[in-house]
């Protein structure tokens, strides 16, 4: 891999930082992380926004993570006895607490 362009990483934390990121849609949660990206944002390329349009071969992204959200799972699995870290798990890769959302 290689660094994000650093005109890009600023074009981004300054549309955070002044909320007009709020005014461009978002993707659904992915299925793996649960994470919804900016679709668009001006200034900004699609490859930098979606992370599976940065790979060329989707096969090796979409193993990259199911392994990668494997490992989360099993981070989360040695706090279970704990009540907060359980719930907390539902939001996080594997968990589908924001899916349930989304499907509401």
């Amino acid at each position: 891999g290689k660094r994000m362009d650093i005109n890009a990483t600023r074009k981004i934390v300054a549309d955070i930082l002044d909320g007009s990121i709020n005014d461009v849609t978002f993707s659904a949660p992915d299925k793996y992380f649960q994470l919804s990206f900016p679709t668009t944002l001006p200034g900004v390329e699609a490859t930098v926004l979606d992370p599976s349009k940065a790979w060329q071969d989707k096969a090796a992204f979409e193993e990259t993570c199911k392994k990668l959200s494997a490992q989360y799972k099993a981070n989360f699995e040695k706090f279970e006895t704990d009540d907060f870290m359980r719930i907390l798990a539902t939001f996080g890769p594997c968990g589908n607490a924001l899916l349930k959302t989304e499907s509401a």
